[in-house]
């Protein structure tokens, strides 16, 4: 296969999943074979375990090599219970409570300015993928902040603090995202 024609199904499949994940609660129509409607909802919980997931696929560590080599990835986040039923499968993803020596990404899922900047510090520097969803994320160095907008996720990089945890952020990813260095838009 081609390299235009993977790039083409590559971002026409990032596009359909942002599209399906975009929403807080996502209705989906179906028709039962008895005539009757189902309704599909999408919880928050739900929709910050996909994206983490998607989203470490396009992230390289110092070495090169996706977030997502060695497996499980191991998510590392402050509240982990409202997430744990989402990572069901530990051969892919392995969800611990925050902290852990271990893990590759850390969800900071918090609003409190202070405990979030306590928590980024003490990951400062070093190759652990930083995702949060607070206003203040990204100025207190956090690296991909996923922002509600009405009905959507929209998704904000720090670039410079990927870049200082040695951290590559794909070209595919930022395409797709508003970039920032520290809370300064590019």
């Amino acid at each position: 296969m081609g390299l235009l024609k993977i790039h083409k199904i590559m971002a026409i499949t990032v596009a359909a999943l942002f599209m399906v994940c975009s929403m807080p609660e996502l209705p989906a129509h179906a028709r039962a074979k008895n005539g009757h409607q189902r309704r599909i909802k999408v919880t928050q919980p739900q929709l910050q375990a996909l994206f983490i997931k998607k989203i470490t696929k396009y992230v390289l560590g110092p070495d090169k090599r996706r977030v997502t080599a060695e497996r499980p990835v191991t998510v590392a986040t402050i509240a982990p219970k409202k997430l744990s039923r989402f990572f069901r499968k530990p051969d892919k993803f392995k969800l611990v409570r925050w902290p852990d020596e271990e893990s590759k990404v850390l969800f900071v899922d918090v609003d409190n300015p202070r405990i979030i900047a306590a928590v980024l510090k003490k990951v400062k520097g070093k190759p652990i993928l930083t995702i949060g969803q607070s206003p203040d994320f990204l100025r207190l160095g956090g690296m991909i902040n996923l922002v509600e907008s009405g009905s959507r996720f929209k998704l904000q990089v720090n670039i410079c603090a990927a870049r200082k945890a040695g951290l590559t952020i794909s070209s595919k990813l930022l395409k797709l995202s508003e970039i920032y260095c520290g809370d300064t838009p590019q």
